[in-house]
Parts: structure tokens; C-alpha cells; sequence
């Protein structure tokens, strides 16, 4: 067999493992298996509770519910300021714009009990008097 009819034969043989594998994981969101990704399906999922000093400041911000369903939609996660070994439960820190403000978003997700407390909700440049 020529060098040529060989890399043919292998083009095929990738083309149709391609075809199969497009079948069969086609429908698939591919984007789950990123660290980022599953901590904020995690946070999704789960009951999310509001902690005394996050419903001040939500009250200090003017910012409701479904607000705070829409700054969290448009977080990353900002693992370097995450506490990611935190046993039991880890806390990760969300960054988020919304409406040209720029929000952190302190969350402990407890997956075990299947719930996330949002532990601190802070506009950067405004201040809040919450303690807590």
C-alpha cells in the first residue's frame, strides 16, 4: 500500500469514528464538565437560601429577586478568591456586570444538602452599612 492510499484509508476510517460519535454525544451540552460551569449549575440547582446580611444589602441596593437571578446569570467565578476547600461546604466568589455596575456575589454551596446560601451581595463603589 502507497503512503497516500494509507493516509486515505486512516481519513476515512477518523470521518466515519467523527459520524458515529456526532450520533451518539451529538445532543450532548458540552460545557458542563468546566469547573466553572459546575458551580453555577451547582448554585442553579440548588435551594438557594439569603443570608441576614445579604437580604440588607439587597434591600441597601434596591435590587430584587429576579434582579438577582439576571446578575447571576452574566457571574464568572473567581477561583482564586474561592474558598474551594472549605469542608463541607466551599464558598466561591462571583463576579458579575449588570446595568454598568460591576457586583461580587459571595455564595457557600452545601451539594450534599443540595443548597447554596448567598452569603454577601456587594455593588463595587457603593457601600452598605451591613454587618453580619
Amino acid at each position: 500500500m502507497t503512503f497516500w492510499k494509507r493516509l486515505r484509508t486512516y481519513f476515512v476510517g477518523v470521518g466515519i469514528g467523527l459520524i458515529v460519535v456526532y450520533f451518539f454525544f451529538g445532543d450532548r451540552d458540552l460545557n458542563n464538565w468546566t469547573p466553572q460551569s459546575r458551580v453555577l449549575n451547582g448554585i442553579d440547582s440548588a435551594e438557594v437560601k439569603i443570608s441576614e446580611r445579604a437580604a440588607c444589602q439587597l434591600k441597601c441596593l434596591s435590587i430584587e429577586t429576579e434582579d438577582l437571578k439576571e446578575i447571576k446569570a452574566a457571574a464568572k467565578v473567581n477561583f482564586s478568591e474561592s474558598n474551594t476547600q472549605k469542608e463541607p461546604c466551599p464558598v466561591y466568589r462571583l463576579e458579575s456586570s449588570w446595568r454598568e455596575s460591576d457586583y461580587q456575589l459571595v455564595y457557600e454551596l452545601c451539594e450534599r444538602e443540595e443548597t447554596a446560601e448567598l452569603i454577601s451581595l456587594i455593588q463595587i463603589g457603593k457601600a452598605c452599612d451591613c454587618e453580619g
